[in-house]
């Protein structure tokens, strides 16, 4: 009878789980992303994960949208395990994957985005009045306002991920919706309409995987939370048992916190000088970044610390050019600028390290040698003459001194790994000799042993005659090189802390919005 009451109740468990994951790990070379993560995810829940950058979230993801397989482990749906899922297979389950980056075709319209995947199945003649028609419903369904007819390049960053949302909730109609990182890029509005979104689904017995680096917004939409770190499952919690402390807690864990901080606090600051080479008083771009001022001085590497969306980006972007704020002053080297695009601003000595080094720091048709030299052009060349030897000696310098692994200068900078590409970018900025040096995720996408070498040449060679501002994905990268680091929330600058006072659980604190001010 006791066994049978046990039995039973094992059914029901079992009939509540939407999937499960049981000891999945993936290992690439020289790196464990994720070791024996183990979760049961219930069916008509909203259940987040978080951690930090590289915890492992988006690899775990992509596992169970059959985006990448798992080294080992198996992710099971009711009584059948699986080792791996192919992106097909997912589908057939009814999983729909909403990655960080919106992913459309941007040349097609709205309705054509939404209803791709059904195009081999229309023939060769599309009913284009019926396509409309049916797009225009499920954009009613989901309470937008949105014209289906405009091509999706038309549409706000926000809107675009917003139409991700709804295709994968209303025209496939999964069963398990992926959201990763999916309310990062949107606006105020469109993030409502998100949450509305999630709890119409939630009513209607779906189940959403919903991955954020923010605490509150976990807090607010989640029925339990999974805190991975360093690839691992911390735990699972009931969102009601959990508010930001205890959450922060968990990710940042006390051994790891205490080993950052004690690295941060034997380090001394890199430089002490009074030289100011850039001011920053009031920027503003509307509805962004509001009332931005610091200074910068010769030697400092100043961190901006924010979660995605915060405004880092577009502040670095406002400064060099890029994005042109609505008021406030810069001052370089104490002259008043103001530049209409980053040319200007080379001229002065600021240059800009992008975050998307493939579509904005490099030209991939090009070889190293040539992508090395376009930020200095005049120190090689006499009129339209390029001297030659010059030009070898500056290449083989940068070269050797951010030690790039390549087979030839003349190679393409397409062939290399992501942490060379990452190099030449950096020796192409620094080429230049400026006096700032604007470093937006100057570590995205590269490996461990990348990653460290990119943060020496920071803190060894960039700031010696020159500031630097850094952001970075993770605390950990500003902790390791900064002399300070302004917190960033929301567009506005919420806090300041010096090195001595660096302690990850209260900057993480600080960058969702918690109290955070230890520069007096």
């Amino acid at each position: 009878m006791i066994q049978q009451d046990l039995n039973a109740a094992a059914a029901v468990h079992a009939s509540s789980i939407a999937l499960k994951l049981q000891d999945i790990s993936k290992i690439y070379p020289g790196t464990v992303a994720l070791h024996k993560v183990s979760i049961e995810v219930r069916k008509g829940e909203v259940h987040g994960i978080i951690g930090r950058n590289g915890a492992g979230k988006s690899t775990l993801v992509e596992i169970i949208a059959g985006i990448i397989s798992p080294t080992e482990g198996q992710i099971i749906f009711g009584d059948k395990g699986y080792d791996s899922l192919s992106r097909i297979s997912a589908k057939k389950k009814k999983i729909a994957f909403v990655p960080q980056e919106p992913q459309l075709i941007l040349d097609f319209t709205v309705a054509e985005n939404l209803f791709i995947s059904d195009y081999a199945r229309m023939g060769r003649l599309i009913n284009w009045p019926a396509l409309y028609d049916k797009a225009e419903g499920v954009v009613k369904k989901a309470g937008l306002n949105m014209n289906v007819r405009i091509k999706a390049g038309d549409l706000s960053v926000s809107e675009q991920q917003l139409l991700l949302v709804i295709k994968a909730c209303y025209v496939e109609e999964a069963q398990i919706i992926i959201l990763d990182e999916a309310s990062a890029s949107l606006s105020q509005k469109d993030e409502d309409i998100l949450y509305r979104i999630i709890k119409e689904r939630k009513e209607e017995g779906n189940t959403i995987l919903f991955i954020s680096h923010r605490a509150e917004e976990l807090l607010k939409v989640c029925d339990r939370v999974t805190v991975l770190r360093d690839g691992r499952s911390i735990a699972t919690k009931e969102g009601a048992d959990l508010n930001k402390d205890t959450l922060s807690d968990l990710i940042i864990g006390e051994e790891a916190e205490k080993e950052i901080n004690s690295s941060a606090a034997s380090s001394p600051l890199l430089r002490d000088t009074e030289e100011t080479v850039l001011s920053v008083e009031n920027l503003t771009s509307l509805g962004v970044y509001q009332n931005i001022t610091f200074d910068l001085k010769k030697g400092e590497i100043l961190g901006l610390a924010g979660l995605r969306g915060s405004g880092r980006t577009e502040i670095l972007k406002g400064i060099i050019g890029i994005e042109h704020p609505d008021q406030g002053l810069i001052y370089v080297n104490g002259k008043k600028r103001r530049f209409a695009a980053p040319s200007e601003a080379l001229k002065e000595g600021i240059v800009y390290l992008p975050e998307d080094r493939e579509k904005e720091g490099l030209i991939k048709i090009l070889s190293v040698r040539e992508n090395l030299v376009l930020n200095s052009l005049n120190k090689i060349t006499k009129g339209i003459i390029v001297n030659r030897k010059k030009e070898k000696e500056l290449v083989t310098k940068l070269i050797n001194k951010l030690d790039i692994k390549v087979a030839s200068p003349e190679q393409e900078v397409s062939q290399l790994s992501g942490g060379n590409k990452q190099k030449v970018v950096v020796g192409k900025i620094s080429a230049a000799q400026p006096h700032v040096f604007l470093l937006d995720e100057p570590t995205k996408g590269v490996d461990i042993s990348a990653k460290q070498g990119i943060l020496n040449i920071i803190k060894n060679n960039l700031c010696k005659d020159a500031g630097v501002i850094i952001t970075s994905p993770g605390l950990e990268d500003l902790i390791g090189i900064c002399d300070r680091i302004l917190v960033i929330f929301k567009g506005s600058i919420t806090g300041e802390f010096l090195r001595g006072d660096f302690r990850e659980g209260d900057l993480y604190l600080a960058i969702q919005g918690g109290a955070g001010d230890k520069s007096s």
